[in-house]
């Protein structure tokens, strides 16, 4: 049931329709003003916590990845270097924040692309908040993919009872006690509130995105 699942999560991610929820850009100039704007970034930006677009206020997060980038463009370690937040929104989805500088003569100019974040952009930030090492994000990393204890146990060269140690730290860390509610945890943290999202939209006659949610709406 659970290799179902995710293989009906990816096909609806796979399907999932461009519009209200493709990526978004806005370029920024000289005092980080909007020089220029993608269709539907709007929307993304009213979205993003502490931003006021009315009163031409822009999201924390999009002047710190801004800033960011343009101060890569001057550094001579690693010039031109794609700065990167991962964000959580007001109606609860994780999006992805990319930051590049432009070139240009007379000014400094900086993009900055907002995008849905992607399930494997997601987990090994929920991870680091729940403060597991890297050893233990290795091993959740292999629940989530479906091994068995023996089969960590052989992919990592260490034994049963080193794994079972590991996951109990784990299931400490993390507040579950199983690996279904770890797997659950984790991975529900990014496609729950993509459910509800479609909940509203269902309510609303608006387009469902991609995923079981959107098979089952298109079907009423």
């Amino acid at each position: 049931m659970a290799d179902a699942v995710r293989r009906a999560l990816l096909v609806g991610e796979s399907a999932d329709p461009e519009g209200p929820d493709s990526p978004g850009m806005i370029v920024l100039g000289s005092g980080w003003r909007p020089e220029s704007m993608s269709p539907g970034v709007e929307e993304w930006l009213r979205d993003l916590p502490d931003g006021n677009l009315a009163a031409s206020r822009l999201p924390t997060a999009v002047l710190a990845v801004a800033g960011r980038a343009a101060r890569s463009a001057t550094s001579s370690d690693d010039p031109a270097e794609v700065a990167v937040a991962r964000v959580l929104t007001r109606s609860g989805r994780w999006v992805v924040l990319h930051g590049v500088p432009l070139a240009a003569i007379d000014a400094q100019r900086v993009a900055v692309i907002v995008e849905p974040a992607h399930p494997s952009r997601i987990a090994p930030l929920l991870m680091s908040a729940y403060g597991l090492t890297e050893r233990e994000q290795e091993l959740t990393r292999l629940v989530l993919q479906g091994f068995s204890t023996i089969d960590i146990a052989d992919a990592l060269v260490i034994s049963v009872n080193t794994v079972q140690g590991h996951l109990k730290n784990i299931f400490t860390k993390t507040g579950v006690r199983t690996r279904r509610d770890l797997v659950t945890k984790i991975f529900f943290a990014h496609y729950e509130p993509r459910l509800r999202d479609n909940e509203r939209r269902s309510a609303s006659n608006r387009p469902l995105r991609g995923g079981p949610a959107a098979a089952t709406g298109s079907h009423r």
